[in-house]
């Protein structure tokens, strides 16, 4: 497999010079610094994005904004947030390591319960003992507010009255009166409702902010189906991006030591789940569709990555390389069960065309976000920023590439929907696990086009390329 370094750009050309001129004085000196971090963004894109043509005219052009103002100045309208600017940052900012969602409280126009989202590994969240799924009613003994709300974020030591999503039965207080075919009167009962309230566990101690770096793979679990065959293997796996060289050979080895284990648990079925993947490195990929695809598609064409004309001699095939298994093993599947989001984009939705010429690729959960080109990342020393602009598009060995508006599911379910199933990830009752664990056991039927969603029913389970370019 060809290896690229990362690109160094110096800036490539003069544009616009005689914007920088006054009364015929060079003031190019003057101006340099304000403007020279943008001018060798606008040289960088010129060269190697893949919409180049589409970039204004450089007389038009500001380039004393800030970076990422100045990069959405110029970019084209296919290019759908895709390419991005940051600083380079030596470690991640401090965080509490878990995100929310605010739900108002019935009774109250200005009161929220939060729903926990996310919990990262190895995060003050963690210490804590808060879980996917866990309900914040209180901070620091006060009601969620608007205001209040700042206190989530702020980075202090906090402490949270947690609760949990319980379906109770609504007792029903009367009956309605009404004739008989007699005419007499009886009275009807109606039944009791069940309704969902948020019950109070009690508090937790939540400490201050600090760095949080995570892993790729945020959770496994192995399961087996009571009464059957079915061995499945669960992989939440969270982002292709590996980071630094020792970080990227640190969590391949993990998902290869992931391979291992699957071979030696005798695994025939796995579920991945990438509800929370947004992309990340071509070569994860490559490795993971290696570990999955039968045995008999290894060294097969993967992929072909296209660029612009100016770029084209870099336009070339990826293939199932066997070579990257390094320690790890094939799975020879026939099949792979995706858990996809709204969020689930680039990396992830490539590896999911990539796999279709060669595997059933089942889908539960929704519509991906429909990143279908990939990005690179250039760095001029002279700023602490990378520029990551896209550089090409990846087709499937088929050719195929025509996932803008998203990747749609087989099975789609909102699980928001089923709060009482809103769990950690990688447990066997939570909504979108539980609903693969059906399809596999062939409780839930595949619909298709014409007979709409499937219904859950319930069943009892038994725990047992290139560095540096990403995919968008």
């Amino acid at each position: 497999m060809k290896i690229r370094k990362l690109l160094y750009f110096p800036l490539l050309g003069l544009l616009a010079l005689t914007s920088l001129f006054s009364c015929g004085e060079d003031r190019w000196k003057e101006y340099y610094p304000l403007t020279g971090r943008d001018l060798w963004m606008d040289s960088l894109m010129r060269e190697v994005y893949l919409w180049y043509e589409d970039i204004p005219a450089a007389n038009s052009l500001n380039y004393f904004q800030a970076p990422d103002a100045f990069l959405k100045s110029i970019l084209s309208k296919n290019d759908k947030g895709f390419s991005t600017v940051d600083s380079i940052m030596d470690t991640p900012l401090p965080s509490y390591g878990f995100d929310y969602t605010l739900y108002k409280v019935a009774t109250s126009d200005t009161t929220y319960t939060a729903l926990v989202s996310y919990v990262a590994k190895n995060s003050p969240a963690e210490d804590a003992g808060l879980e996917r799924g866990n309900w914040i009613m209180l901070v620091d003994g006060d009601s969620i507010t608007k205001k209040t709300e700042e206190r989530l974020i702020d980075g202090g030591a906090r402490t949270l009255r947690i609760g949990k999503y319980v379906i109770v039965k609504e007792e029903n207080n009367g009956g309605t009166e009404g004739d008989t075919e007699n005419g007499e009167n009886e009275e009807e009962e109606e039944e009791d409702k069940e309704v969902g309230i948020i019950q109070e566990t009690g508090d937790v101690a939540l400490p201050a902010v600090r760095p949080v770096t995570e892993s790729a793979i945020y959770d496994t679990n192995f399961i087996q189906l009571k009464g059957t065959d079915y061995k499945i293997a669960y992989l939440a796996y969270n982002s292709f991006t590996a980071g630094t060289a020792e970080q990227s050979e640190k969590y391949n080895n993990e998902l290869r030591a992931f391979s291992q284990e699957c071979k030696q648990r005798g695994i025939n079925n796995l579920v991945l789940d990438f509800r929370y993947n947004s992309g990340g490195e071509m070569e994860c990929v490559q490795l993971l569709a290696d570990i999955l695809v039968p045995a008999d598609k290894l060294e097969s064409p993967f992929a072909f990555l296209q660029y612009n004309d100016k770029q084209s001699a870099q336009n070339r095939d990826l293939i199932l390389d066997s070579q990257l298994l390094q320690g790890g093993v094939n799975l020879n599947l026939p099949t792979v069960y995706i858990i996809t989001s709204g969020t689930t984009a680039g990396a992830a939705e490539m590896l999911i065309n990539c796999l279709k010429p060669y595997m059933k690729v089942v889908l539960i959960g929704q519509t991906t976000k429909g990143e279908y080109v990939a990005t690179e990342t250039f760095i001029n020393p002279k700023y602490p920023w990378a520029v990551r602009p896209v550089v090409c598009e990846v087709f499937n060995s088929n050719g195929e590439a025509d996932y803008s508006a998203g990747f749609k599911p087989d099975i789609a379910i909102n699980e928001t929907s089923y709060l009482q199933y809103y769990l950690p990830l990688g447990e066997p009752d939570e909504i979108l696990l539980h609903t693969a664990l059906q399809v596999i056991a062939g409780i839930v039927e595949l619909p298709t086009p014409k007979t709409g969603t499937a219904i859950v029913r319930s069943f009892t389970t038994q725990k047992n390329l290139r560095k540096g370019l990403i995919v968008k």
